[in-house]
């Protein structure tokens, strides 16, 4: 019986596949070898070409060069025939009867002088052609030089006496004592000059000129641009060509080079060299094509690679079309697919998590129910539980998926550092309750009060972790403490080394385990425990917490436990109170029409020293309640404005307090602001659902509390008018994280001074010496804090008992 797929037919499929891999080898190699030489071509092909342009324009530049040579020896010539002129004793005498037979004869000698001239320290001179002249060069620059002991060069002028454009070469005639006397000079005409600059030439329609020290052609092509009787020459720094314009002033600053530039509407190189006699300058204009003319050869060349590389390109091109046209369409199909995951990560959040947050948020109102049966209440915690494990893994994927495509991005902002370990220790301790295992929290004495960080991203890191230890552990403890390892107190602002250590006495991680606990969708441990996560939780932490300048490390021992820590570096911020009572550039200090007043319900005295620091110097009469029942006896007794509630207090919970304070008549309409360090978006939803009026996260963002304070109580708030009026309005108390600490007070000569301010009623006073004691110990902190508390009330009998419970003690 034959096979159904004969030996043949596979080598014959296989065939194709073996020569399309050695068509594309060979047509990788071959295009790759061509763009190579192709590209060494091109490059070697433009070193060339700009070295052969350099070459030609260095020849034009010498050009120039020449011209300017040849009139600097021409000038230095007539510098030493004036200078040895002036020194004869005919010319030192001044009298121009014996000076005018002299040079009559000496002019006409050399031919290259149109005159011979001297000049009286007046002004007032003698030449060879008018005798005595009726005008004065006291005003020409050659003159003036002169007279100061110095030779020189004139630009070219018209002469007063005889009306010709001439130039002055000048030198001193001096005294015996080798001081000026007059001034002698030889006037000679342009022409010669003229002669020079015509002769500079590079090929068809190039041209010279020749500037004075004002701009003014001296020579040039264009004979309106040069000076006559009847009008002087115009300024090539003043005409609308801004080319000409740019050049001349290149050129009146005694610069030198070649340039390409537009100039009477075409591309020109134009030359310039000045000269060293003279303060003028030489030009020379050249089109374009008169030099790149000599590069067609090489351009030529150029065009003929470039041909050859297109067309090999080209055909290996064309041959490769279907390979091309087959990874075209995978690339298509890989986009759209990646598209697709993205629309969908992108839809999940608001498709999935909004009804889920409603299942969440009934079923915990069901929860509490008192009428549902057993059986109800064992269906709605398997839909609790489901939920919150379907909305926690939809979370970590999002989160996942974020890291990954790096579009997970860190936000700081400034939180009370204490409040904020502290609420994430509260949640802990809650979910150890529930194990029946011990929850420690043991904060370090010097950890910051202000810092900037991800608050939200640091709450997840550390639930997290948290969150695996009470897990597995059954038996024993899970401890979290928080240290300051390192303090950078000679900078600012101040940067702090945290360590956050999570310790337990759970299973423990075997060390093939410990390799893969932070990959996604890893789960190790009992298969009982890993149906209670979704894999992604530590993968997720460490990436954050790599993110955030540091790493995890982990240590366990199989049926002892384990430990997890990791440092970060977090900035203290010094000036929190000041800036989140900032709004844009304007200051809160208050808010108009009559005082407002707030109760604050909290178990935790952290949580309302915050709110009180910040409330009591805007105006509000800031009341405090330790529990709910607390609150409820209070509200009842005082009629607050508006009332800020916890939710997680002893005696009575913030759910039931607002539940009953909405039975009452009067607190129908009263505005409750929730507050609560609960991450759960259930807490959320519950709290409004019973009656809060809004919800406001732990630990407290001001910025967020006032604008919820403005909304409710209609608020307009008063601004500070400018900067240099601020004041502190309140100085933040440095907690002592340590609920057990003692009271210090300090010595009783400072009680016996504070008792006396009390009995004047100088509270400003009693507040700055509270401030001053503070500063100088911050062991006082704590007293401090209660001491400018009961000064803001006003209230000196409350002060007077305070101070005088201590003073007793300390007797």
């Amino acid at each position: 019986m034959k096979p159904l797929v004969s030996n043949d037919s596979i080598s014959l499929k296989s065939h194709p596949r073996q020569q399309s891999s050695r068509n594309f080898l060979i047509r990788f190699i071959l295009g790759g070898t061509t763009l190579i030489v192709s590209i060494s071509a091109y490059f070697s092909y433009l070193a060339a070409r700009n070295m052969a342009l350099a070459d030609i324009q260095k020849n034009a530049f010498l050009e120039v060069q020449t011209g300017v040579d040849q009139i600097e020896a021409w000038l230095s010539v007539r510098k030493v025939e004036v200078k040895t002129l002036a020194n004869t004793p005919a010319v030192r005498s001044l009298d121009w009867a014996v000076a005018e037979p002299y040079l009559k004869t000496e002019v006409e000698r050399i031919k290259e002088f149109f005159l011979f001239q001297m000049s009286i320290a007046d002004g007032s001179y003698y030449t060879t052609k008018s005798g005595r002249a009726n005008n004065n060069v006291k005003d020409r620059e050659y003159f003036q030089q002169g007279i100061a002991g110095k030779s020189s060069v004139s630009d070219p002028f018209i002469s007063r006496s005889t009306g010709i454009p001439l130039i002055a070469i000048a030198t001193p005639i001096l005294s015996t004592s080798n001081s000026p006397i007059g001034v002698f000079h030889g006037s000679v005409k342009v022409d010669h000059i003229t002669k020079v600059i015509n002769s500079l030439t590079y090929g068809k329609n190039s041209y010279a000129f020749a500037l004075n020290s004002q701009g003014e052609a001296i020579v040039h092509p264009d004979s309106t641009l040069i000076s006559t009787t009847e009008k002087p020459a115009p300024s090539l720094l003043k005409i609308n060509n801004h080319s000409l314009q740019a050049i001349a002033q290149r050129m009146v600053n005694k610069q030198q080079g070649i340039e390409l530039m537009a100039i009477d509407g075409k591309q020109k190189y134009i030359a310039y060299v000045p000269l060293k006699a003279a303060n003028w300058s030489v030009a020379l204009v050249i089109p374009r094509e008169n030099i790149e003319s000599r590069l067609q050869f090489l351009d030529l060349i150029a065009l003929i690679v470039g041909g050859l590389t297109i067309t090999m390109i080209t055909v290996l091109w064309r041959v490769q079309a279907f390979e091309q046209a087959q990874l075209k369409k995978s690339k298509e199909a890989a986009d759209l697919a990646n598209h697709a995951k993205s629309e969908f990560l992108a839809n999940m959040s608001h498709e999935l998590r909004t009804p889920l947050n409603g299942i969440l948020g009934c079923a915990q109102i069901l929860q509490r129910s008192s009428k549902l049966p057993e059986q109800e209440r064992h269906h709605i915690n398997i839909i609790e539980q489901c939920g919150s494990h379907l909305l926690t893994l939809i979370n970590d994927i999002l989160d996942l998926a974020k890291i990954e495509a790096k579009k997970l991005e860190l936000h700081g902002e400034d939180v009370h550092f204490p409040s904020f370990i502290q609420g994430i220790a509260e949640i802990c301790q809650i979910r150890a309750a529930q194990k029946d295992i011990l929850f420690i929290y043991e904060p370090a004495s010097n950890l910051p009060t202000w810092v900037h960080i991800d608050a939200k991203r640091l709450r997840q890191v550390l639930l997290n972790l948290l969150g695996n230890a009470i897990k597995f552990t059954d038996h024993g403890q899970v401890k979290l403490k928080v240290e300051t390892i390192e303090e950078s107190s000679n900078q600012k602002p101040v940067n702090h080394r945290i360590r956050y250590c999570i310790e337990d006495t759970g299973i423990g991680i075997t060390d093939a385990e410990l390799s893969k606990i932070f990959l996604p969708f890893e789960q190790v441990g009992e298969k009982k425990r890993q149906t209670e996560g979704t894999g992604l939780g530590l993968a997720i932490t460490r990436q954050l917490v790599q993110m955030m300048g540091s790493d995890i490390h982990v240590t366990s021992q199989v049926g002892k436990g384990s430990t997890f820590w990791f440092e970060l570096e977090i900035v203290a911020t010094n000036e929190w109170l000041q800036s989140i009572m900032t709004t844009s550039v304007r200051k809160i200090i208050g808010f108009e029409g009559n005082p407002r007043r707030i109760l604050i319900v909290d178990d935790r005295w952290e949580n309302r020293i915050v709110l009180n620091d910040l409330l009591q110097p805007l105006g509000f009469e800031v009341m405090e309640a330790v529990n709910g029942q607390d609150g409820l006896e209070q509200a009842i007794a005082i009629s607050p404005d508006l009332i800020i509630t916890d939710l997680l207090m002893p005696e009575m919970d913030g759910f039931t307090l607002i539940q009953n304070l909405r039975q009452i008549p009067q607190f129908e309409n009263i505005k409750i602001i929730v507050s609560s360090a609960s991450v759960f978006e259930s807490d959320q939803h519950r709290s409004l659902a019973v009656g809060g009026d809004d919800f406001l996260s732990k630990p407290i963002q001001a910025n967020e509390l006032l604008r919820q304070l403005e909304r409710h109580l209609n608020l307009v708030w008063i601004y500070e008018p400018s900067e240099s009026e601020n004041q502190p309005i309140s100085d933040l108390i440095t907690q002592n994280n340590s609920l057990s600490a003692q009271l210090i007070t300090p010595q009783a000569e400072v009680l016996q001074e504070l008792m006396t301010l009390a009995k004047k009623g100088n509270f400003n006073a009693i507040i700055k010496c509270a401030d001053q004691i503070e500063a100088e110990d911050t062991n006082f902190a704590t007293f401090a804090h209660q001491l400018r508390q009961l000064a803001r009330q006003f209230d000196e009998d409350a002060i007077l008992d305070f101070l005088t419970k201590y003073e007793v003690e300390m007797a």
